[in-house]
């Protein structure tokens, strides 16, 4: 599964705010609802906080994969964030969280996510990406790096 079937250059953003975890999804959510109307805010806020509330989505190295089934989607959507300074979010590694890659996965998804969220994790071990990720000065180039090193995956 490539990263460009669910992910659009437009779900993408590096200003991400240096904040509590709730101020960073909250971003994120705005982000998905600018860009995809049909979307509920509210709702996309509820299950992002609950699926935070059983266990962190922040993994390690400065990386998180927010995610959480949504009633009403027929296909996988995502957003990717960046924040440049780093917040806590209760990472598995205690260190500071600079990257967010959310997915929303249809209520009868039946595994689809899984394989996407691998995917995304074998990009985000690699450290060299993380940081051209990091250093990017525009959203539209962060997306570009993602879609190149995922065609390299």
């Amino acid at each position: 599964m490539k990263i460009s079937t669910f992910l659009g250059q437009a779900d993408v953003t590096i200003a991400v705010p240096a904040g509590p975890k709730k101020a960073v999804l909250i971003s994120l959510v705005d982000l998905l609802v600018s860009n995809h109307p049909e979307l509920d805010r509210e709702q996309l806020l509820q299950v992002l906080l609950k699926r935070e509330e059983l266990r962190s989505t922040g993994i390690e190295e400065g990386v998180a994969f927010p995610h959480g089934r949504v009633a009403g989607l027929d296909m996988l959507v995502a957003c990717f964030g960046r924040c440049r300074q780093g917040v806590d979010f209760d990472s598995f590694d205690g260190k500071p969280t600079f990257f967010f890659f959310v997915l929303l996965i249809p209520e009868q998804a039946q595994g689809s996510h899984l394989k996407a969220l691998a995917r995304l994790n074998r990009l985000f071990q690699d450290v060299s990406f993380r940081q051209r990720i990091l250093d990017a000065d525009n959203a539209d180039l962060v997306f570009s790096e993602i879609i190149e090193e995922d065609s390299r995956c």
